[in-house]
């Protein structure tokens, strides 16, 4: 009976695919919900998905919602949604082309969203500019012309007691005040964390593994430590990070030709070329195998 519920399932989701209704459009339509209503017609979850694939259950999730924000971008992102597209039924070719196609339609409303938000900022910095230009003007010419009036009131009438009126040299011309304008002030710089330039080796006891990651280039890189997710993001050429393992040490990675590690203070092997993605399963008993001749 659970087979045939599954089928029908599947039969279901592909139907709301191809005839183009409603649930189709949008967000319903999308490559990550596609995903999820195939693993769900298998009755597989996430975690079991993620011992099959090797990717890790965050980034697993990540696709389903289509997070962009929470994936490594690049080859890696297209990878993973290969191998989760193959796990599922899905054809794997087919959906990373769809879900490329959702990626530019997401990166190019984000693109004209801050252009909008620009050009309002410029316009209201230029209308900033012309009113304190105004203001400017209105406060240094106002001092010359009430002097103009006072001048021309003097010397069209004289003073009963026969003085002579005053010149406009002897009258005192007040200092014009100057105009005050607001500066928006700048939000203060954040400084990006400084990461250490290396990190000392962790020591390892008898039944642990000292692990120290040192690749050579950028790569994304997935750290699971005895069964616990570490870490998952893309690391820089020269960056040193060190840990220790009792049990078992699980890495995925996206670019194995750039990746360089050590094992209990020993260099290790090369995992792979260029570009290629790895996954490498570490233990006290298999450690020597990952260590270079």
């Amino acid at each position: 009976m659970s087979s045939a519920r599954s089928a029908a399932r599947m039969r279901e989701v592909m139907s709301t695919e191809s005839d183009g209704t409603p649930g189709s459009a949008g967000r319903a339509g999308s490559v990550g919900e596609r995903l999820r209503a195939a693993r769900e017609a298998r009755q597989a979850s996430l975690r079991q998905i993620s011992a099959i694939t090797k990717i890790s259950v965050s980034a697993l999730e990540a696709l389903e919602q289509t997070d962009l924000s929470s994936l490594p971008g690049g080859i890696f992102t297209r990878a993973f949604v290969r191998s989760y597209a193959t796990e599922v039924g899905l054809d794997p070719e087919e959906t990373m082309r769809d879900f490329m196609v959702e990626v530019d339609e997401t990166q190019g409303a984000e693109s004209a969203s801050a252009d909008a938000e620009g050009q309002q900022h410029d316009l209201f910095q230029s209308q900033q500019r012309m009113v304190g230009t105004a203001l400017t003007l209105f406060l240094v010419g106002l001092p010359v012309a009430l002097l103009l009036g006072f001048l021309g009131t003097r010397g069209s009438s004289t003073p009963e007691d026969g003085t002579e009126p005053l010149s406009a040299a002897a009258v005192e011309t007040p200092a014009p005040i100057a105009a005050v304008v607001e500066t928006p002030v700048p939000p203060p710089r954040v400084e990006p964390p400084v990461r250490p330039a290396s990190a000392p080796p962790v020591p390892a006891s008898n039944d642990s593994l000292a692990l120290v990651l040192s690749p050579r280039d950028e790569c994304w890189v997935s750290l699971t430590i005895d069964g616990d997710l570490v870490f998952a993001r893309v690391m820089r050429g020269g960056e040193r990070a060190s840990y220790e393992a009792s049990e078992e040490i699980i890495l995925n990675i996206g670019d194995a030709g750039a990746f360089g590690f050590a094992l209990n203070e020993q260099d290790g092997r090369t995992l792979g070329d260029f570009g290629e993605v790895v996954t490498a399963t570490i233990t006290p008993e298999n450690y020597r195998s990952f260590i270079a001749p």
